[in-house]
């Protein structure tokens, strides 16, 4: 795909690959809209590139449905969602009294292209996964588990279940919207500070890792790779560039259809309320 003049959406676009496949995306000659969750750092980025710049809090559902109006006013259509955004969160919840890594790394992005279906149509999606994904499992009767939290489960085993959980849900999303291709990566085990959360667990296991890691402009150039790629993604999962070998779980109907039915509960009684139409919020900016 000739990225020239193509619009393109990328969430966490503040820093890592997100920040860097930014750079790559404007060089390529794409219409970037960036979002993040740090005004300052997402500013930065955007003003550097001169493009249109958003900030969102995945912890709270109402700042996804603004972001949404936000991008379908601002954009005719989407042809590249960049589903980056993703956090090894604390053992918490959020104001909607859900699971904070469930919330941030499941429930937000899956609304977020729900919300911007209608844009999407004939383009593409790309969720930027975790190879961690392979070591979770989920339970047809325990998906209340996911929204609640499990008091015992580490950070790291929530976030791999919530990783599961996403690309679950983005193959049901798939079959379910046949006019947008889907798929998502593993970008590699990249150096940044994803996963400071976890403290020093975190650390230690930052340190093991450092030898085997990736930059994280190298984590972006397999973001474009795939965004820009020629033929469909048909919901392959990669690990950097290449088709891997997955959780067997990811492509259970099944499932697919009980995660559908749980987040659609979960967001629908928590919508916001209608309210007057503004361009910026208490969380977000545009601007060029």
């Amino acid at each position: 795909m000739n990225l020239r003049g193509k619009t393109v959406v990328l969430t966490g676009a503040s820093s890592g690959i997100g920040a860097h496949a930014a750079v790559r995306l404007r060089a390529q000659g794409a219409l970037v809209h960036l979002v993040g969750r740090d005004e300052r750092r997402t500013r930065q980025v955007a003003e550097a590139l001169d493009a249109p710049w958003y900030t969102a809090d995945f912890e709270e559902l109402a700042d996804v449905h603004r972001l949404a109006d936000e991008l379908t006013r601002a954009t005719h259509h989407i042809d590249v969602l960049a589903a980056n955004a993703g956090a090894v969160m604390p053992d918490r919840h959020t104001a909607d009294g859900i699971d904070a890594t469930f919330q941030v790394n499941v429930l937000s992005p899956w609304l977020l292209m729900l919300l911007l279906a209608e844009h999407l149509w004939g383009g593409r999606i790309l969720v930027t996964n975790s190879r961690s994904h392979k070591n979770a499992v989920i339970g047809l009767h325990s998906l209340e588990d996911l929204a609640r939290g499990r008091p015992g489960v580490s950070g790291h085993r929530a976030y791999a279940r919530s990783k599961l959980a996403a690309g679950i849900l983005l193959r049901e999303y798939g079959r379910r919207h046949r006019g947008i291709d889907v798929g998502d990566f593993h970008p590699g085990i990249i150096a940044s500070d994803f996963g400071r959360s976890l403290g020093k667990r975190g650390a230690v296991m930052k340190a093991l890792a450092r030898p085997f890691t990736d930059t994280p402009d190298q984590g972006g150039a397999r973001l474009v790779h795939l965004a820009s790629s020629t033929g469909t993604l048909a919901g392959t999962y990669y690990t950097r560039t290449r088709p891997a070998k997955a959780s067997p779980q990811l492509h259970s109907r099944q499932l697919g259809a009980a995660l559908w039915d749980f987040a659609t509960d979960l967001t629908s009684s928590r919508r916001p309320a209608p309210g007057p139409a503004s361009s910026t919020g208490r969380h977000s900016s545009t601007g060029r």
